[in-house]
């Protein structure tokens, strides 16, 4: 049992044909063949769009949010930025105002007024929860509204940098060994 682990690497390196769920051709290739170009599948180049730049893309949307994402030419991504970053900041100012009304309704049951909760709070101590935990909610959505901005940001860059990457159904391996390179092709 301890040796099959050895098995399975000598049986993958001295083998030509494997098949799995995907079939795995291997078939040497001549280091002196001539490869050929056909000119009619290169892209012309004034149809040729350059990849976006990661940085020019984060520092877009550092400045106005969604502006790396429009940069990077995936502009339905807009109402969803717009939506995180108002959401975000929708739920700062709800807790803000809740923040000052239970601060303004403590100071006045401290000094014996009637205030919006007379009636419905009577205690000092309640009101006083209440605010501290309107208090903590308000400096949580301040870190929220922060971290919605750089994800935006950091969504920019990765969505920038990944246009470069090519996703084409030519999964080729090409490795060199011997004087005899071997090109792994991976089939559907």
């Amino acid at each position: 049992m301890k040796n099959n682990w050895l098995f399975s690497i000598f049986f993958l390196l001295y083998r030509c044909t494997l098949y799995s769920q995907d079939t795995l051709l291997i078939s040497p290739i001549e280091t002196n063949e001539k490869i050929s170009i056909d000119s009619a599948n290169i892209m012309d180049s004034s149809n040729f769009k350059k990849p976006p730049n990661p940085k020019k893309a984060v520092f877009l949307s550092l400045i106005l949010p969604s502006a790396g994402q429009i940069y990077n030419r995936h502009w339905w991504k807009t109402p969803f930025v717009y939506a995180a970053i108002g959401g975000s900041i929708a739920y700062l100012q709800f807790n803000q105002s809740r923040y000052q009304r239970f601060k303004r309704a403590l100071e006045l049951e401290l000094a014996k007024k009637p205030h919006e909760f007379t009636g419905k709070i009577n205690s000092a101590e309640a009101l006083r929860n209440l605010r501290n935990k309107y208090d903590k909610n308000t400096q949580t959505s301040y870190i929220g509204v922060v971290v919605v901005y750089g994800i935006v940001a950091v969504e920019a860059f990765v969505d920038a940098h990944l246009q470069n990457f090519d996703i084409s159904d030519d999964l080729s391996l090409r490795l060199k060994g011997s004087g005899v390179q071997f090109l792994y092709t991976f089939q559907n």
